[in-house]
């Protein structure tokens, strides 16, 4: 989490590092850049990890809480950076964009919510049915417990949110929840599921949204076409377009024009439904609101100009608004 990669190779049992990035920063004749990279790599590795659990009757989820170096007396802001799938996971592996979070002076939080992998399958299977309910509880719930195990650590009125796909839905949740103010300084969503009844009719994965999306429903057993007026209904009040209206903090939209998993206009209804709130208000709202489309580009936005765009315009846009007092 706080070094960057290496590469190793096994051969006749022999296990043989072929590249060490570490290694390479360190080395004298590195390049001009190799005395700032040689303090951010020491900065990294003076990061803390911290796990904050919730407890077994409220589903035991857990987070991966990274906090940066900061002065005597100082507490950090931070963004609650959300994985997507929902059937993944956060991981104690070093990831760019916390890199440079951490490098900033912003902690990270990553929720291991229910649903996620690697906490059995009790765990991973809790879910189904359940998106825009269980998930949303546990990173609110996790975000509390960071910020109540972390007092001196953490600035509570410095948080956003950050996510891609399924963490792109839980961020726009999480904008639009009760406990929105948690997230004040605002949320990242990069390729996210907003509409759950629009998205099972122009997705690649429509058995993915029943699945995900209608309780008691036996996994993709209970994709079954028609939909009926209340399955839809109920796909509807899980979307987080459902609590758009109570929107208030800034926002950027990161979308790949070619997507085909969850298509960009899932991410264009969430902007025009939040422009449309604002306009009904008068104008009285303040409205920070910033969409980037990536032509050509699917859920990824994996193509390397594109994919260093879409992450430096999440971490730039996540540094300059945390960084305010």
């Amino acid at each position: 989490m706080r070094s960057p990669p290496a590469v190793w190779a096994i051969r006749d049992g022999l296990w043989s590092r072929v590249l060490d990035v570490s290694s390479l920063v360190e080395q004298r004749d590195a390049g001009p850049h190799s005395e700032t990279a040689k303090v951010a790599l020491k900065e990294l590795r003076a990061a803390r990890m911290i796990k904050v659990m919730l407890p077994i009757e409220h589903g035991g989820s857990e987070a991966l809480c990274l906090l940066p170096t900061t002065g005597e007396g100082e507490r950090a802001p931070w963004v609650l950076k959300i994985h997507g799938g929902p059937h993944s996971a956060s991981m104690d592996t070093f990831n760019l964009e916390v890199a440079l979070l951490l490098l900033s002076g912003i902690a990270v939080i990553q929720p291991n919510y229910r649903g996620s992998v690697g906490y059995g399958e009790t765990h991973a299977a809790a879910l189904l049915g359940h998106i825009g309910e269980m998930d949303v509880a546990d990173c609110v719930a996790l975000t509390k417990a960071s910020l109540a195990q972390l007092p001196e650590s953490l600035d509570p009125a410095r948080g956003a949110a950050y996510g891609g796909s399924h963490g792109g839905f839980l961020t726009a949740w999480l904008l639009g929840c009760d406990d929105r103010g948690l997230f004040g300084r605002g949320g990242v969503l990069w390729n996210p599921v907003v509409d759950l009844p629009s998205m099972v009719n122009t997705t690649d994965i429509p058995e993915w949204v029943t699945a995900e999306g209608v309780a008691g429903g036996a996994g993709a057993a209970s994709a079954t076409w028609p939909l009926t007026a209340e399955t839809l209904l109920e796909l509807h009040k899980r979307s987080p377009l459902s609590v758009v209206d109570r929107v208030e903090a800034p926002a950027l939209m990161l979308l790949g024009a070619a997507d085909q998993r969850v298509p960009h206009k899932q991410g264009r209804s969430w902007v025009s439904a939040v422009q449309q709130v604002h306009q009904r208000a008068g104008g009285k709202r303040a409205l920070d609101l910033t969409a980037l489309e990536f032509p050509g580009e699917g859920h990824a936005i994996a193509s390397v100009e594109g994919n260093a765009h879409a992450q430096q315009s999440a971490v730039a846009w996540l540094v300059e608004r945390l960084l305010r007092k």
